[in-house]
């Protein structure tokens, strides 16, 4: 098989219509079978920059995703669905290296949470021969499994912005921007409105909830504004009265409060905002994407928060969504999640593709060096772990989510 046809078939994806089953069986817990379905769509966007080549795969690629479907699900769940989508579709084009990809998933997280039980699932991955993993959200599985796959294989964390959990010397990229970026692109954003005044919110349950505060913070000082305090909440509140009647006693009132919340707890510190009148701009981070903020209702119309794409003409998202839909009988849960399963799939197709080979270290560096147009656009990771790509920043108007700006920021807290 040629290198280029697998990436060329994809490429086609966005012209014609086709349809596809969706043939990923779960069990109770949610973990799928393993799958080499083909059948076939028209949605994503192109892997592309293999070399030209006869390449034909002695073994077949297999890519295996290590689930969070508890806290992680809100990314997990869709992401799964958009990478299986992926996987059916080029196998309907006849697959890579002249063999199906097979794609299995296996559910590595528990509640409460079990570390060994997760490495044991990620260690039976492996053992059935996956070639790739796709990791889960957060490092507090994320780095246990780093333990277990050792540089053996490349991981792609799917949905991740965690900075802990981009280290191509241990074989481990995320498909998205870190929290670094997206808390800096924040603050930009914000500096931009002409706010000048903030209070920001955080929490040490895990670091997203801390990191992007702090890079919003460094960012947002570092332009001229003044961040008045920063509030501390956990995981599970349900009530932010404190917080609330802090902010509301503020004088000057902050023009912008910054938080990476989700929900439910950023329902209800929203519903009490707006009760004790405070009128400041909300920015949040993709948390707010993820669980969907403007679900809401009228508590979260105007609020703005970080994503990591949006249907528009400078990326493939738009038929990915259609053609998901015509192939499954149901949209994809969350945009943006979504298309970063699908994202993380054609990673893993290209690097195979360019490398002509499953081997873990030689994948490894294939990635590492990759630049690939997928779902969402560009991805490039120019020798690193994370690749450099724009931050979407979005709006609840009239109860669904809007596009404002996207961009890569100037300035990177840390950087």
């Amino acid at each position: 098989m040629r290198k280029t046809s697998a990436i060329a078939a994809l490429a086609a994806l966005s012209l014609v219509a086709a349809a596809c089953g969706d043939d990923e069986t779960t069990d109770d817990n949610g973990a799928a079978a393993d799958t080499t379905a083909a059948g076939g769509s028209d949605a994503t966007a192109a892997p592309g920059g293999g070399a030209d080549g006869d390449c034909t795969l002695d073994e077949p690629l297999k890519i295996g995703y290590a689930a969070d479907f508890d806290l992680g699900g809100i990314g997990d769940v869709p992401a799964s669905k958009g990478a299986q989508f992926v996987v059916d579709t080029i196998n309907a084009e006849g697959g890579v290296g002249g063999k199906p990809v097979e794609y299995e998933i296996k559910q590595i997280s528990q509640t409460p949470q079990d570390v060994a039980v997760a490495q044991r699932a990620v260690q039976e991955l492996l053992d059935g021969g996956a070639d790739i993993v796709l990791g889960p959200p957060f490092s507090d599985y994320g780095l246990p499994l780093l333990e277990v796959t050792n540089g053996s294989v490349p991981v792609l964390f799917v949905t991740s912005t965690e900075i802990t959990l981009s280290d191509p010397d241990r074989g481990s990229f995320l498909v998205s921007f870190d929290d670094r970026v997206q808390g800096s692109a924040a603050a930009e954003f914000a500096t931009k409105q002409g706010f000048t005044n903030a209070v920001t919110m955080s929490s040490s349950d895990i670091p997203y909830l801390n990191i992007t505060t702090a890079s919003f913070a460094e960012v947002f000082e570092g332009a001229g504004g003044t961040v008045a305090t920063d509030l501390s909440f956990n995981l599970g509140d349900t009530d932010f009265s404190a917080q609330v009647n802090e902010i509301a006693g503020l004088d000057p009132q902050p023009d912008v409060i910054y938080s990476a919340f989700f929900l439910p707890e950023a329902g209800v510190f929203l519903k009490q905002l707006r009760e004790a009148g405070v009128e400041s701009a909300v920015i949040s981070a993709d948390g707010f994407d993820a669980s969907e903020i403007w679900t809401v209702g009228a508590d979260a119309e105007g609020v703005f928060f970080t994503s990591h794409t949006f249907p528009g003409p400078g990326n493939s998202v738009a038929g990915f969504l259609a053609d998901f839909e015509a192939a499954t009988g149901e949209p994809i849960e969350t945009i943006a999640f979504g298309a970063l399963g699908a994202d993380a799939a054609q990673i893993a197709i290209a690097a195979v593709e360019e490398a002509c080979s499953t081997d873990g270290a030689t994948l490894i560096d294939t990635i590492r060096n990759l630049a690939v147009k997928v779902t969402t656009g560009e991805t490039d990771y120019a020798g690193g772990g994370t690749p450099q790509r724009d931050v979407t920043i979005l709006t609840v108007t009239d109860g669904a989510p809007a596009i404002v700006d996207a961009f890569f920021p100037s300035v990177v807290a840390g950087g």
